[in-house]
């Protein structure tokens, strides 16, 4: 039976069938978790790591071995026994953004429940999300066809799409950099900001893998070439967090709003950076000459070791999909990938990975401001 065949005769409760001949043959936990010790790409800011403990800071170091082995053994204590064979079935059917939530009746269809109403007409500017037969993906998803899958990953993944390379993105892009730049040299030593910069990227790459074990991982990994400034919901919340951290902290000379500021632009320059690497030369091809210096801006920075590049981010999404988590700055991969080596034989409930995540934020905040209590 053919694709076409297939969409037509498919209803709400029989949804299209993948073609058995056709259906990908998937990694396994054990290939996408592998992530060798270290990495060229975090020379950089293994370097730094190794100016600060000789100049008498541990923080950073103190950070990237205790924060991977707490949320190890949280894990193992408030998951339970899942697939020992299958990873992807371990996924957690849940997602922890804030920015924009899957919708209920597409997390119910990835468990296998009945198809979605909604077309790709309720996802305007989508048309160019190309889809990826991610390894993530749960066996619940191959009664599913291509087109299919590809849809309920733009359903999932925002809300309101704007075209590719839009100059909303282009702007939210540049005005992250500036800001992050602003705060961490009107309040940081050159050293401090390298500290501020360390800290919360180490623990995003984190949040980031984790999250990769979640619906919200799953469905950005089908539609791979998805940033988050590509949707509007994620300009809207960062733009409103960032602007308003900015201004309590040029208001108020306090130090908890100078590290809070720092962590707000920080975590943005992260979806900047993540955002551009998950566009190619084709995607800017015309868009004018600022997105021609953003890109090669990116690509500079990514080449002295300071950003995670397009390549290495590559790695995470086509090849070791529980690994090389990095999306602003490669850094501590190894143990942030190896942590979560349960959760390939294990699982848990939607509440438990929700206050998983709540205990390694707060308890990160709390860190956070102890090591930055003096700028």
């Amino acid at each position: 039976m053919s694709t076409a065949t297939e969409t037509v005769t498919a209803t709400k409760e029989t949804p299209p069938v993948q073609n058995a001949a056709r259906k990908a043959v998937k990694l396994t936990g054990e290939q996408m978790n592998t992530c060798r010790p270290f990495h060229p790409d975090e020379a950089f800011w293994y370097g730094m790591l190794a100016l600060l403990c000789y100049n008498g800071d541990f923080w950073v170091l103190g950070l990237v071995l205790l924060e991977p082995l707490l949320i190890h053994l949280i894990i193992k204590k408030v998951s339970t026994p899942g697939d020992s064979k299958n990873t992807c079935n371990n996924l957690i059917p849940v997602d922890l953004r804030r920015d924009f939530n899957t919708p209920a009746e597409v997390t119910d269809c990835i468990k296998g429940g009945k198809m979605v109403e909604q077309t790709e007409a309720d996802r305007p500017n989508s048309d160019w999300v190309r889809f990826f037969h991610t390894s993530l993906a749960p066996d619940s998803m191959e009664v599913y066809d291509k087109k299919t899958q590809r849809l309920l990953c733009v359903l999932s993944q925002g809300g309101e799409y704007l075209p590719k390379a839009s100059n909303a993105a282009l702007a939210m892009i540049i005005y992250t950099a500036m800001a992050t730049g602003y705060v961490l040299c009107r309040n940081f030593s050159l050293l401090g900001a390298a500290k501020a910069a360390m800290l919360i990227g180490a623990h995003g790459n984190l949040i980031h893998i984790l999250r990769d074990h979640s619906i919200s991982g799953l469905t950005h990994h089908g539609a791979y070439n998805v940033g988050e400034f590509d949707k509007l919901e994620f300009i809207k919340v960062n733009l409103k967090a960032t602007a308003a951290s900015l201004v309590a902290s040029t208001i108020f000379d306090w130090t908890f709003l100078h590290v809070f500021a720092a962590m707000q632009c920080l975590k943005a320059l992260a979806l900047a950076n993540h955002t551009i690497t998950h566009y190619s030369r084709l995607d800017i091809r015309g868009k004018g000459l600022l997105w021609k210096i953003v890109f090669e801006a990116q690509g500079m920075a990514a080449a002295c070791k300071l950003l995670a590049s397009r390549e290495y981010h590559a790695l995470h999404h086509f090849h070791n999909e529980m690994a090389y988590p990095a999306i602003c700055i490669c850094f501590n991969e190894y143990l942030n990938a190896k942590s979560l080596r349960p959760l390939l034989t294990r699982t848990m409930d939607e509440k438990a990975f929700a206050k998983v995540e709540k205990i390694l934020n707060g308890a990160f905040v709390v860190y956070v401001m102890t090591a930055l209590r003096t700028l």
